[in-house]
């Protein structure tokens, strides 16, 4: 009986090293999931951007479906990682406040960005991907570009508030962790 208690006094610590382990893998790959979503929308910004937005819709060949850019094969597997991140890292976490607050901070930041873009962005970008670049250009069409960019760069901050908050988790995770701070 003796041997069992010093068997599941061992187990104990390591379950809860494991659990604070996997924690923080989650919060590590959450923030670089996060920042291959930066990543890949500064180079939207930079360099797609700019091309496909020129003189529309004869610009709009990097952007066809069949012989452009394939945007949603980055797109989809960033953001179904983020949301995968963010989810086991909340459950990982859930009783640590300050990591929480933060977690939550960048989910809300996240949450904007992503209703934005489903409600604008998106469909806006399926339908110039449906325009054939021969077709006539118009005022119209010039328009919903200009506006696409142009709003398109405000989601950039959003992204960043999203990742500063995700790091500073990560970094009240070692805090709480190596108890210079006491409990949090």
């Amino acid at each position: 009986m003796h041997v069992s208690n010093v068997v599941a006094t061992k187990e104990a610590p390591a379950n809860r090293f494991g659990a604070t382990a996997m924690a923080r893998w989650t919060l590590v790959l959450l923030c670089f999931s996060m920042a291959g979503a930066i990543g890949g929308g500064l180079f939207e910004h930079l360099v797609l951007v700019p091309i496909w937005s020129a003189s529309p819709p004869a610009s709009f060949a990097i952007i066809q479906p069949d012989t452009g850019v394939p945007l949603q094969n980055f797109w989809i597997p960033v953001h179904g990682a983020i949301t995968v991140f963010i989810a086991l890292s909340l459950y990982l976490t859930w009783r640590q406040p300050r990591v929480r607050r933060l977690l939550l901070i960048g989910l809300c930041a996240y949450i904007v960005m992503r209703a934005w873009s489903f409600a604008f962005f998106i469909p806006e970008m399926l339908a110039f991907q449906q325009i054939p670049p021969g077709a006539a250009p118009s005022a119209e069409l010039s328009a919903r570009v200009q506006s696409w960019t142009f709003w398109s760069v405000l989601r950039e901050p959003l992204d960043v508030i999203t990742f500063l908050s995700w790091l500073l988790a990560l970094y009240r995770l070692g805090v709480s962790e190596s108890g210079e701070e006491g409990v949090s």
